[in-house]
């Protein structure tokens, strides 16, 4: 949960500015979103959220990647950090399951400082 004021309004503007979800699924079942050449595609789980790097449509290594989701749901807002799974995939434990009409932004960078945003709405 957002206990700061700051990170609340940070969190709010990354949901603006966020690039909407595109209308296609990724190599692994999920949703792809992003912008230029990085994007990410968001799995999601009962109880965790999963995310595969792209670029250029190819899988990305997610070693000495951070990230991390701003959710949006029920007029809630909380913060939660992604883990590197084997360089492959980064993974993420739901404060509670997600629900129709929820907001997930997802920033971060990798190794080489290149940037992943997305925003995806859950439907």
């Amino acid at each position: 949960m957002v206990r700061k004021p700051g990170m609340l309004i940070a969190g709010l503007a990354l949901l603006a500015l966020a690039v909407p979800v595109l209308a296609q699924n990724g190599p692994n079942g999920g949703l792809v979103a992003g912008a230029g050449h990085h994007k990410t595609e968001l799995v999601v789980g009962p109880s965790e959220l999963t995310v595969f790097l792209l670029e250029d449509g190819k899988p990305h290594e997610s070693k000495g990647t951070t990230m991390r989701a701003v959710i949006q749901q029920a007029g809630k807002t909380s913060t939660i950090d992604f883990a590197d799974l084997d360089g492959k995939k980064l993974v993420a434990k739901l404060p509670a399951p997600l629900e129709k009409g929820a907001v997930v932004v997802i920033s971060g960078k990798d190794h080489h400082g290149d940037r992943f945003n997305a925003r995806y709405t859950i439907k």
